[in-house]
C-alpha cells in the first residue's frame, strides 16, 4: 500500500464446517462492534485517531464491495499527506490495520459490520500537560477534499497504553454510554479570526429509546437477553462497546446454508451471543435446559428472532441450544466460564461442549459447573491461545459425543478432523 504502516493482518481462524470458521482473538481488553444499517452509508469525512490504531475485520456479505480512503497525516511520516484509495470485499479471513495519525473513510459500508480490536496509545510522559488530546475525543475529522498542500500534520500518541488504561477506558464507557443524549460526535480543529486554533465536538441529539438491560426469556431459568448499551452515529448506524473481560472469538457462519443438527451443551460455559447480521433475517433457536438442579429442568422450545447487534443472548451452562438459518449471520461471544466445585483442574475450556443430537427426544440431566472462574483463569486461557496461533491450526473445532463407559458412567469424546492444510 502507499502509506506506511497500512496493511492488511491475517486472522487465526479454525475450520467449522464447509464454509464457516471460528475466529479467536487472544485478548481480554475491550474491543468494539460498529453497524452501519442497510441504507447506503458513507461517512464522506476522514477520521484521525491520534491515540488508536483501528484494527478492523469486515463482518458482511462477501459479493460487497467497500472503497477505502485514507489519508496520511502523520507529522514527519515518509508518506505524509499520501493519499490511497482502494477496494475490497468483506472476509472473516483478514483485518485491516490503520495506524493512529492516518485519516480513513469509507464507501459502501452499507450491511457491514466492523469488529475492532484496536490498540490504544498515550501522549508522551513531558506531553500531558500541553497535550490538548482527550480520550473521549479521540477522533479529528478531516474534509475528504483536502488541498493536498493543506493536509494537517498531527503528532499520533507514542506510548503503548497498559491494562491500566485499558480498564479505566471501559469503566467510562459502562458508566457514561448509558447516559448520553447525544451520537457521536463528529470533531474538528476551527481556526478562528485571531489566530486561535480549537478543537471543538459537534453533537447531534441522540433518538435512542430507552430499554430495560434485561430481557428474560420465559420457560427457562436465566435465559434472556441482555441489551447493551451504545452510541448511535445516524439512523442506522452505531457502535456498541464490547466490554467483557471474558477471551473474545466469533464464528463466520458462512453464506450457503448453516443449520445445527445437535443441541450444544456447555457444562462451564455460560454463552454470551451477540448476532451481527441481516435485520429482516429470522434465527431460530430450540433451547433444552438439562441441568438437573434447575426448577425448569426438561423445558425443551424454540424462539425465532432476528439478529440485533445492541443485545446478546446469555444461555446459561447446562442450558443446550441448536440454531437454525444462520447463514450470513455471525455470532460474536465473549463467553463467561464456571468451574467445577470439586477439582477445577478437570476443567477444558477447548472440550467443553456436549452434542445432543436434536432427534432424540429425550432430555439429558446433566450437572452444569457453578463456581465463577477468577481473572487468573481467563488470563491463562488468553496466553494459551497466544501460544496456539503461533502455528496454523490443524484440526476443525471438535465434535463432542456423550457415550457410555465401561463402567456405565457416561464419557465424552472428542471427535477432530485434520483440516486440508495440515501436513500429515
Amino acid at each position: 500500500m502507499n502509506i506506511e504502516g497500512l496493511e492488511w493482518r491475517d486472522n487465526w481462524r479454525v475450520e467449522n464446517g464447509p464454509d464457516s470458521f471460528v475466529v479467536p482473538f487472544p485478548r481480554l481488553r475491550s474491543a468494539q462492534l460498529v453497524f452501519h444499517g442497510t441504507s447506503e452509508f458513507s461517512y464522506r469525512q476522514y477520521g484521525v485517531h491520534l491515540g488508536q490504531d483501528d484494527i478492523l475485520t469486515f463482518l458482511g456479505p462477501s459479493t460487497q464491495t467497500i472503497t477505502g480512503h485514507f489519508i496520511d497525516c502523520r507529522e514527519g511520516s515518509p508518506t505524509f499527506g499520501q493519499r490511497d484509495d482502494f477496494e475490497f470485499s468483506p472476509s472473516s479471513a483478514r483485518a485491516l490495520v490503520i495506524p493512529r495519525g492516518v485519516g480513513h473513510d469509507f464507501d459502501g459500508l452499507e450491511n457491514v459490520f466492523t469488529l475492532n480490536t484496536y490498540e490504544l496509545y498515550l501522549p508522551a510522559l513531558d506531553d500531558w500537560a500541553t497535550s490538548d488530546w482527550k480520550p473521549k475525543g479521540d477522533v479529528i475529522n478531516v474534509r475528504s477534499d483536502v488541498d493536498p498542500d493543506s493536509v494537517p500534520a498531527f503528532v499520533p500518541n507514542p506510548l503503548p497504553a497498559g491494562d491500566k488504561w485499558y480498564g479505566l477506558v471501559a469503566l467510562q464507557q459502562r458508566v457514561m454510554i448509558p447516559l448520553l443524549s447525544h451520537e457521536y460526535p463528529v470533531t474538528k480543529d476551527v481556526h478562528f479570526e485571531d489566530g486561535e486554533a480549537h478543537r471543538i465536538a459537534l453533537l447531534k441529539r441522540s433518538t435512542k429509546k430507552d430499554r430495560p438491560e434485561w430481557e428474560p426469556i420465559a420457560g427457562i431459568d436465566g435465559l434472556g437477553w441482555v441489551n447493551l448499551p451504545y452510541v448511535s452515529s445516524g439512523p442506522e448506524s452505531g457502535f456498541v462497546p464490547l466490554l467483557e473481560p471474558y477471551p473474545l472469538y466469533f464464528i463466520d457462519h458462512g453464506e450457503t446454508g448453516y443449520t445445527h443438527d445437535a443441541f450444544g451443551i456447555h457444562l462451564g460455559q455460560e454463552d454470551h451471543l451477540l448476532f451481527a447480521g441481516p435485520p429482516n433475517q429470522t434465527v431460530s433457536v430450540e433451547f433444552m435446559d438439562t441441568r438437573a438442579s434447575s426448577p425448569t429442568q426438561g423445558a425443551r422450545f424454540t424462539v425465532d428472532f432476528q439478529p440485533d447487534a445492541t443485545r446478546y443472548l446469555k444461555i446459561p451452562a447446562g442450558v443446550g441450544h441448536a440454531l437454525s438459518n444462520l447463514e450470513n449471520v455471525f455470532t460474536i461471544n465473549r463467553a463467561a466460564v464456571f468451574l467445577p466445585e470439586e477439582d477445577e483442574s478437570d476443567y477444558r475450556p477447548g472440550n467443553d461442549v456436549i452434542d445432543w443430537p436434536r432427534s432424540n427426544p429425550e432430555v439429558p440431566r446433566l450437572k452444569a459447573n457453578t463456581k465463577k472462574a477468577p481473572a487468573a483463569f481467563y488470563a491463562q486461557q488468553v496466553a494459551d491461545q497466544e501460544v496456539l496461533q503461533q502455528t496454523p491450526p490443524m484440526h476443525t473445532t471438535p465434535a463432542i459425543m456423550l457415550i457410555d463407559g465401561p463402567n456405565g458412567e457416561k464419557l465424552r469424546v472428542a471427535l477432530r478432523k485434520r483440516v486440508t492444510s495440515a501436513s500429515n
